[in-house]
């Protein structure tokens, strides 16, 4: 690979590729740089493709099918399930039938939520750290009504939820599967922002059934056909080339400039040793992905028997902040909350983002070792057993990954044109809109 690129795209997942073949189709010229190891696995669900993306990518000529997750559910310590569906009604329906008097609420809830959204500028100042302009400013100072929607946007989650609910089962139900993916806390300023995100139909999950392609090998050919440009060579050094361009040299001693790296995710800058200049407002730092993957023996029993359903495993919902502040300060919490689903080839896939991204130790930092990640593990299998009786010894094999910072020097040290999209709800989407401000940006 040599010449010049616009974007060096890091990464080969959903948001990646997306993000990629769009901006390919839309007349930059591309290079994306994936793992030089590629496993063969059951995809995982990702965030559903918005219908702008599906249109730029002209997906419907590539046989892909898409099936949403059929629920999201709590598995708390006491009590039954809490679930929730994308459908408003069926929700406050199952909240009844629960006999949770917040089935009221629900409805406002959502409409409430979405509302919040409206202004783009104040989400893009949370997500992207875009400063609103003078007169989005001026007209924010102007009208309470605005200045009472930032002030909620901003504000910690638990606060917004108590404005709404009485259930504390419904408000660790809500928190735990809005925040758990970027690891934060109920009680941290922006965490509500992730409750109006998680309400979106293009944050419900989706999974390509079994028997069809999988979205990202679809991606991966919309990106082929659009000229996109892999390598899997590892990158040995990025440095200026000139105001505008990094020299990103290979291992095979390659050479190309481009004007931009572009992260979809926080995930793949962290492997990659790098933060850059992180286009994200709230500040989600210091903790780690920490991922595995199950191959179980037959017979093993889905929490209430829905192997489509997505779970959430806290105790309580104050459990979400112990476990962020923990991470934070560079440790494991013992009540880890964790993230789990069965993918269609029968593995159960299982994850927390309230892993720390780095561990402290008799007054030093330092990074994850081999007995760190087995402890994780241990942690994880844990917390499953605790919802799922007998899932130990239903296990034949795993493997774990974390995606951590890497020890030594990262090779995009002190580059200032480094973009790394925050995890997002809807990551595809956002990706695609993120590499479309860049590119308006520069021309």
């Amino acid at each position: 690979m040599n010449g010049s690129f616009d974007f060096l795209v890091i990464g080969d997942d959903e948001a990646s590729l997306a993000a990629a073949g769009a901006a390919a189709k839309a007349g930059a010229r591309i290079a994306v740089h994936r793992p030089s190891e590629r496993k063969k696995r059951s995809p995982a669900a990702t965030s559903a493709v918005p219908n702008f993306v599906w249109r730029r990518l002209d997906l419907q000529d590539y046989d892909l099918t898409l099936e949403p997750v059929s629920a999201r559910v709590t598995l708390l310590k006491e009590g039954g399930p809490v679930t929730s569906y994308a459908s408003a009604r069926e929700t406050a329906d199952a909240l009844e039938a629960a006999e949770s008097e917040d089935h009221f609420v629900w409805r406002d809830f959502l409409e409430d939520m979405a509302a919040l959204c409206e202004e783009e500028y104040l989400t893009n100042a949370l997500y992207c750290g875009e400063a609103p302009g003078g007169r989005q400013f001026a007209a924010l100072l102007a009208d309470p009504q605005l200045l009472d929607k930032a002030a909620r946007l901003f504000g910690p989650c638990a606060d917004l939820l108590d404005d709404y609910f009485t259930d504390p089962r419904l408000k660790a139900h809500v928190a735990a599967h809005a925040l758990s993916l970027a690891g934060s806390g109920p009680r941290e300023a922006g965490s509500a922002s992730a409750l109006a995100e998680y309400i979106e139909a293009d944050a419900w999950r989706v999974r390509t059934p079994k028997e069809g392609p999988s979205l990202r090998a679809v991606l991966e050919r919309v990106c082929q056909d659009a000229g996109v440009e892999f390598t899997a060579e590892k990158i040995t050094g990025v440095e200026p080339a000139s105001g505008k361009q990094l020299t990103v040299t290979f291992a095979n001693d390659a050479r190309i400039k481009v004007k931009h790296v572009f992260f979809a995710t926080p995930d793949a800058a962290a492997a990659a040793g790098t933060g850059g200049g992180a286009m994200n407002g709230l500040g989600y730092a210091r903790h780690a992905l920490f991922s595995m993957r199950f191959r179980l023996a037959d017979g093993i029993e889905p929490p209430g028997g829905d192997v489509k359903a997505l779970y959430e495993i806290i105790d309580s919902a104050e459990d979400l902040q112990k476990a962020r502040d923990a991470a934070v300060e560079g440790r494991l919490y013992e009540q880890l909350p964790v993230e789990f689903e069965f993918a269609p080839n029968g593995e159960l896939i299982a994850r927390s983002s309230y892993m720390p991204a780095a561990f402290y130790e008799d007054g030093e930092w330092r990074g994850w070792t081999g007995q760190d990640r087995q402890a994780a593990a241990a942690l994880i299998r844990e917390r499953l057993s605790s919802r799922m009786p007998g899932f130990a010894s239903h296990i034949r094999r795993f493997e774990a990954e974390v995606a951590a910072p890497p020890a030594g020097p990262s090779p995009f040290a002190g580059c200032d044109r480094v973009i790394v999209q925050s995890r997002r709800h809807d990551a595809i989407g956002a990706a695609v809109k993120l590499i479309d401000r860049v590119m308006t940006g520069d021309e």
